[in-house]
């Protein structure tokens, strides 16, 4: 018997696509050329929709998680509009939520998974015991997406393109003519932490610039932990001529040390952040920035979910399109001599 995936297969679609054309989902947009191939390919497989399977979804409560760290964060704004518009596109109510408070109420998120009150969870890690915590009962009962990351197995995931974003970040410092560039990294156990150090790490080698121990310092992905970083940057023998942050409140913090320390920003030293936000545009100076596509991000990992529910396979992605694109202010210049 012909599977879902058997026509996606056929029609060069994916699973979900199918499974929601099929299905008779009002809110899937696609060409009209794709739908006349799916419809061919389903009567070619004779594919039957299940239809316990479309019972079961009918009775889901119709509301998803998204679990962050730290929901004042100004970088999760983009990322929590793109998956509302989303998720209201699609008939679901979002819901957000602490990741450390649903840790810390357990019980609570228990029960809560357990009753069927949420259909399925985007969660924004942060590389803590309490991503764990969150993942592994998630997991267990309702499908999951990590967001912002990239993941293997069971979890799907949909990320940015953090290296190409890092290396444009680097390569504008470099085409500054700067030679000396520190990198104030991200902290906890990621994989985008280390896509982002790579893409620093790899543009300067690609330059022929040997990467400096020292000039690596952990950043963190707050004001503080950023000024902190640089605040070590700056006690070096020889500190860098630019700095490059990946993570944009570690750049605020970063520009705060500056300041605090009487170092101009950008006559004595240049930085830049990564990923864009309000603020930064009121920054003084006006931060320089790498944007990324997180409400593109944000909407994509609810579709994913969504296509979970309807074939069970685990997506992977990366959003590529619009690409990272390099925000020119006021906190880079070229080197004094």
């Amino acid at each position: 018997m012909a599977t879902v995936i058997d026509v996606a297969r056929r029609a060069q679609v994916s699973p979900g696509t199918v499974s929601r054309l099929l299905n008779g989902d009002p809110t899937l947009r696609v060409r009209e050329q794709t739908r006349q191939r799916v419809l061919a390919a389903a009567k070619e497989l004779d594919y039957s929709p299940n239809v316990a399977a479309r019972t079961l979804r009918m009775s889901r409560s119709g509301t998803l998680g998204l679990a962050v760290h730290d929901a004042s964060n100004p970088v999760y704004t983009e990322i929590i509009a793109g998956a509302q518009d989303e998720a209201t596109r699609a008939g679901y109510a979002l819901m957000l939520a602490d990741v450390d408070a649903l840790a810390q109420g357990g019980a609570i998120f228990r029960r809560m998974i357990s009753s069927g009150s949420i259909d399925g969870l985007l969660l924004q890690r942060a590389g803590t015991e309490t991503d764990d915590f969150v993942s592994k009962l998630t997991a267990r009962r309702v499908p999951m997406v990590v967001l912002n990351d990239h993941t293997e197995g069971q979890l799907g995931s949909v990320g940015v393109d953090d290296y190409a974003a890092s290396a444009l970040a680097t390569k504008h410092l470099l085409d500054l003519g700067h030679r000396a560039v520190g990198y104030l990294g991200l902290d906890g156990d990621l994989p985008r932490a280390e896509r982002r150090r790579s893409g620093w790490e790899d543009t300067l080698r690609a330059a022929g610039i040997a990467t400096d121990p020292r000039m690596i310092v952990e950043g963190g992905h707050t004001a503080q932990t950023g000024y902190d970083g640089m605040s070590t940057m700056l006690d070096l023998p020889r500190r860098p001529t630019a700095v490059f942050a990946a993570n944009v409140l570690a750049a605020v913090g970063a520009l705060s040390a500056c300041r605090d320390r009487g170092i101009r920003v950008p006559e004595d030293i240049s930085v830049v952040g990564l990923h864009d936000f309000p603020l930064a545009e009121h920054l003084s100076p006006r931060l320089s920035v790498v944007k990324l596509p997180l409400f593109q991000m944000g909407a994509r990992a609810v579709q994913v979910l969504l296509e979970q529910f309807d074939d069970g396979v685990t997506h992977h992605e990366t959003i590529t399109e619009p690409p990272p694109v390099m925000v020119l202010r006021e906190s880079t210049a070229p080197p004094r001599p």
